[in-house]
């Protein structure tokens, strides 16, 4: 079975248990229900819980290799300090491990001696790695540079050192997410705009084109959200507008679906007295070839019975139904910020950024 949608979690850093989580996430994604027919709420939590200590102990191993990788690189000849400063770049982008990976790119950059792969690789480390830092324009400048470094020796070396297809995606996810994290959608527009352009292989265009399409969201009406709820009463958006609107997008086999729940009632609580409403979508009909609702809308209702969701959910369909494609949503969690305008403000928050923007949004 194919799966359309993926599992990540926004609750946690960025790069701290992502890895640990794909393995029971992609359980849980090429089988829907199964995480949820089996765990109750206290055992997904600590579950999760779990998953994300063994993150946190990864990633110091992690950033231990990369150490250990520069300095060996540091006492080699150029052409064998290359091979090992490559690999170090490849773990850092496969880790999400930029920050960490970012002095050995410092080392490499502008050394005439060093491979042109691992001048990119090296360039596209540092990238991300100013975005951590808020250097947000310098790293649309960089972006650029790139770019146009990178056509120009891809001319010149027929393409020998060309990137894999998941490097390049890692590192574009990676830069997509610290921006919108950041709530700087408008220079990962600007970003996603000038890459998409010299994007030759279809996948990396496919992807830049769907991020980029989600991001044009920012700013514009919010596409509608119409139909029944849980309980089989009509919902429709238009009837919320002069209201902050947080859209969440879920399924009952994300895991960190189950424990954001109590998280977002304690936000609701605090802000729904100024203006703020929460609406549901649940995605569960999309992770299958064959979806019927009559054989997935016990599961769902019982989701939201055990985990006392206190808004209306409503169920995204295939077809002329399908919320989830009209908001561009690829991977849960995933949420939508809708102002009292009716015009989406922001998109994909983590916990952090979240109920900040909220409060500003609710207080205006």
């Amino acid at each position: 079975m194919r799966s359309r949608l993926v599992c990540l979690s926004l609750l946690s850093p960025s790069g701290v248990g992502r890895a640990a989580l794909l393995g029971v996430l992609a359980l849980a994604a090429a089988t829907p229900g199964l995480v949820r027919a089996q765990e109750s709420k206290p055992v997904a939590e600590s579950l999760l819980a779990i998953d994300q200590d063994y993150g946190r102990g990864l990633k110091k191993l992690d950033q231990k290799r990369l150490d250990d990788l520069r300095k060996l690189a540091g006492g080699l000849e150029p052409k064998e300090a290359a091979v090992a400063y490559e690999h170090l770049f490849r773990l850092a982008i496969a880790g999400d491990l930029f920050q960490e990976a970012e002095p050995a790119a410092d080392a490499v950059i502008g050394e005439s001696e060093t491979s042109p792969t691992c001048q990119v690789l090296a360039r596209l480390v540092k990238l991300v790695a100013e975005v951590d830092r808020g250097e947000f324009d310098q790293s649309l400048a960089d972006l650029r540079d790139i770019l146009g470094r990178d056509e120009k020796a891809a001319e010149k070396a027929a393409g020998t050192f060309r990137l894999t297809t998941e490097e390049v995606i890692e590192v574009c996810e990676g830069y997509y997410q610290r921006l919108l994290h950041a709530g700087r959608p408008d220079i990962a527009r600007k970003a996603f705009e000038m890459a998409v352009g010299h994007a030759a292989r279809p996948e990396v265009k496919d992807f830049l084109t769907a991020r980029l399409n989600r991001l044009k969201l920012v700013g514009a009406p919010a596409p509608p959200i119409r139909g029944l709820d849980l309980d089989g009463k009509p919902f429709d958006l238009a009837n919320a507008k002069g209201k902050v609107v947080l859209v969440v997008f879920w399924a009952s086999w994300c895991l960190p679906n189950a424990v954001e729940v109590e998280w977002l009632q304690q936000v609701y609580n605090a802000h729904h007295g100024q203006g703020l409403e929460i609406v549901g979508v649940n995605l569960d009909l999309l992770q299958s070839e064959k979806p019927t609702l009559e054989t997935l809308l016990p599961n769902i209702r019982r989701f939201a019975i055990d985990y006392n969701l206190r808004w209306p959910n409503v169920i995204s369909q295939p077809g002329d139904k399908d919320i989830a494609a009209a908001y561009g949503v690829t991977e849960i969690p995933a949420n939508v910020i809708i102002g009292r305008d009716g015009n989406i403000a922001a998109i994909d928050l983590p916990r952090k950024s979240l109920a900040p923007a909220i409060a500003r949004l609710v207080g205006r």
